[in-house]
């Protein structure tokens, strides 16, 4: 291996001599200057002055650059405005004070006092005025008269708790608008910071610079002062602090002179001691070096033969790229060590609540434990919070806030449970829910009252303080970590009845049994009712839906429930609306079939359903009812199905008797009828007699033979036959079963 690094680490040292040799002829000349002493006087007091000059000028920028903040950036002055604010805009307000903290030449602390809310906020933490730390200062400095001015050095913390206070001085800045205070801007200098900046060039104690307050106490406390020395002082006009700094004993230049006769002696052994000292340093300190450049080309020729064959590299070029790549190596291993320790917790509380997987409490401990989860809790509970319109939500946010506001989100009910002492874990269960495992202690008891009022103040948070709302479901609280899957399966089941309940609102077992649990389907007869008397034009089919939505309000119905609902019934009308004519079948298909089944897509409650439902209905209801007015047969056909209506009741209803009675030919009766009612004849007669037979028997003590006579039956017979095949019961049966439910 060549040494000439060898050769330069010695040539490097070289300067060590030259530092020697000037020391030694600048304590030469001094010897032999005793009148020198008079001006290291004189220049001690101006570096003094310059320093105190430096300062000052320091400190005016820093009270320069907080007026200029108060008066000219919105930003600031929207935390003195009347508007609520905010987590975002206090956030927003903290980056600017950090950035105007940046721009001060000291080490500092700054917060904004709002007079009006009686808030502080720093550049850390917002707080109320009544638990602020600093009120006292703050009070006494704020309602002061006169000029603001720079304080002497107090003690200063932001939290009560803390018992480490630190020396500042302060100044105050008052925020007027236009005339009447509003509040103020407090800068806090750290006394360490500002004696480091004034000995940012002081080697030993004895040529500190100190400052003395108009007490004449000093900032920070110094070594022992010897009683001989000579002491350099400045007043300053801007703050009334005193400037002072310490010489070196004069008395010590006269015993240089001494030294004159023997100082050629001395400076040759001190060359030579010098020469003789870094030689000696260069090879101790170069032979580690050469050890370990030879080990690593010795690694490198032996993994690529070719390497060897090359110009020898630069020896620091080749440890420090060695070292860069060990570096480089070790945080990648660590980032993918703690990326993978995430993942792993998700997947364990994934495959928990999901029920893929089963442990025991003494397994939880063995394996969650380590990853940081909680280890011991009383009772276990899993609450589901859910974005209400996550459709909307995706669409008003562009990803980058999306992830901001569910972070927010999660943090906020983290937050909560944590001022409780509760401990929990989370896990993003779908695009728009989450779910907590709330681990709770006894202190917690009765724990279905504790986190239910948790939950409702964390909704009332979320409403208060962002532009979305959240519905939260509360699971059962169970004992162990095997039974958390049920728990949260309930959870899940409960956040999804909001489609009854209604957005923004915490539903548990207690509020979910206020309703049936009688699902949705027993509706669906009373669907196709309502769906045919809308296609005949029966203005009854609004009263059918009012009772239908009426009737689900009552039912405990989750938000799959109302999406099979709205689906089935653009199914019944869809099917119906085929069935009309073909100018009414082509404006369903281009208008309306889209909107039916976009309404069990994106609503989420029944009054949402029901108001678009409503609306939808009615326009295609007055697009149908133009079509039936513009055909020339409508009002014939209409006058038909009244008399139908009217005379039901009359055992030689017919359809020859009808069309005799509008001077129309049989045929052309009937193929008028079932072209505009969508029925036909027979059929339209037999559905009319039979659902007021039907009426009378769940609504009257009539008997089945007279309630055939008054529906234009002669014989009973065929009454009991044409009601079974319609019904799927005799009459008296359906009225036993039917009649007993109402």
């Amino acid at each position: 291996m060549r040494m000439n690094w060898y050769y330069r680490m010695m040539l490097s040292y070289t300067p060590i001599f030259f530092v020697v040799i000037s020391s030694l002829i600048v304590v030469f000349f001094a010897a032999l200057n005793h009148a020198s002493k008079n001006r290291y006087i004189e220049t001690n007091t101006a570096i003094v002055e310059q320093m105190m000059k430096n300062t000052e000028a320091n400190l005016k920028l820093v009270e320069r650059n907080a007026v200029s903040a108060l008066i000219t950036d919105r930003t600031m002055q929207d935390f003195f405005s009347d508007r609520p604010m905010t987590l975002y805009d206090y956030f927003v307000i903290q980056k600017k004070l950090i950035e105007l903290k940046s721009s001060f030449p000291f080490a500092s602390s700054i917060y904004l006092y709002d007079e009006e809310k009686g808030r502080i906020l720093s550049d850390s933490n917002l707080y109320e005025l009544d638990a602020f730390a600093d009120r006292e200062f703050l009070m006494e400095v704020y309602h002061r008269e006169g000029r603001s001015a720079w304080t002497e050095p107090r003690d200063y913390s932001l939290s009560a708790i803390d018992r480490n206070k630190q020396k500042v001085v302060s100044i105050v800045k008052n925020y007027s608008y236009p005339a009447l205070r509003k509040g103020a801007i407090v800068i806090n200098i750290y006394v360490s910071s500002l004696m480091e900046f004034l000995n940012q060039y002081s080697q030993e104690d004895r040529g500190t610079v100190h400052i003395l307050d108009t007490g004449g106490q000093q900032f920070q406390e110094s070594a022992a002062e010897r009683s001989d020395s000579t002491r350099f002082q400045a007043v300053s006009d801007y703050t009334g602090w005193t400037y002072y700094a310490v010489s070196v004993n004069a008395a010590g230049y006269s015993a240089l002179s001494l030294l004159s006769n023997v100082w050629i002696i001395a400076v040759l052994v001190i060359i030579v001691l010098a020469l003789v000292w870094f030689t000696l340093i260069t090879h101790i300190h170069y032979k580690p070096i050469q050890n370990l450049v030879e080990k690593i080309n010795t690694f490198t020729g032996r993994k690529g033969g070719v390497r060897s064959m090359k110009a020898p590299l630069n020896e620091f070029k080749l440890i420090e790229s060695a070292i860069d790549n060990l570096l480089k190596t070790a945080t990648d291993y660590n980032t993918l060590q703690e990326a993978e320790a995430l993942h792993r917790k998700r997947i364990l509380i994934q495959e928990l609540l999901d029920g893929h997987r089963t442990m025991s409490d003494a397994q939880w401990q063995e394996e969650a434990v380590p990853l940081g989860l909680p280890a011991d809790w009383g009772k276990l509970c899993v609450v589901c919070v859910e974005i209400d319109r996550y459709s909307a939500f995706t669409e008003s946010y562009k990803p980058g806030d999306q992830h901001l506001l569910k972070y927010i989100l999660e943090s906020a009910l983290r937050e909560m449970a944590h001022e409780r002492g509760m401990l929990q874990c989370s896990v993003w269960t779908e695009p728009q829910q989450v779910a907590f495992i709330l681990f709770l202690a006894k202190r917690h008891h009765p724990y279905a009252e504790t986190v239910y009022a948790m939950c409702d103040e964390y909704r009332r948070w979320i409403h208060a303080n962002l532009q979305l709302t959240v519905s939260v479901g509360i699971g059962v609280v169970t004992d162990g970590i095997g039974s958390i899957a049920q728990s949260y399966r309930n959870a899940g089941s409960n956040v999804s009845y909001k489609a009854v309940f209604g957005t923004n609102a915490v539903i548990d077992n207690r509020i979910a049994e206020a309703k049936s649990d009688q699902g949705s389907y027993v509706l669906f007869g009373s669907m196709q009712e309502m769906v045919h008397l809308f296609r005949k034009g029966d203005d009854q089919w609004r009263g059918k839906l009012s009772q239908i939505m009426d009737e689900l309000k009552s039912r405990r119905l989750g938000r799959a429930e109302v999406a099979s609902f709205a689906a089935n019934l653009a199914q019944h009308m869809d099917k119906e609306m085929k069935a009309t004519s073909p100018e009414l079948s082509q404006s369903w298909d281009e208008r309306y079939r889209d909107r039916f089944v976009a309404l069990a897509k994106t609503t989420e409650t029944l009054g949402e359903l029901q108001r678009e439902l409503e609306a939808v209905m009615n326009d295609l209801a007055d697009d149908v009812e133009r079509m039936r007015e513009t055909s020339s047969s409508k009002s014939i056909a209409m006058r038909m199905k009244a008399y139908i209506d009217s005379n039901y009741a009359d055992p030689g209803l017919s359809l020859a008797g009808v069309s005799e009675r509008f001077d129309l030919p049989a045929s052309h009766a009937s193929t008028l009828f079932k072209k505009e009612i969508g029925e036909k004849f027979v059929d339209y007669v037999l559905k009319i007699r039979l659902e007021h037979a039907r009426g009378m028997l769940l609504e009257s003590d009539d008997t089945i033979q007279s309630i055939a006579e008054k529906v234009g039956y002669t014989h009973v017979l065929s009454f009991h036959r044409a009601f079974k095949k319609a019904f799927g019961y005799p009459p008296g049966e359906y009225r036993a079963i039917y009649r007993t439910q109402r």
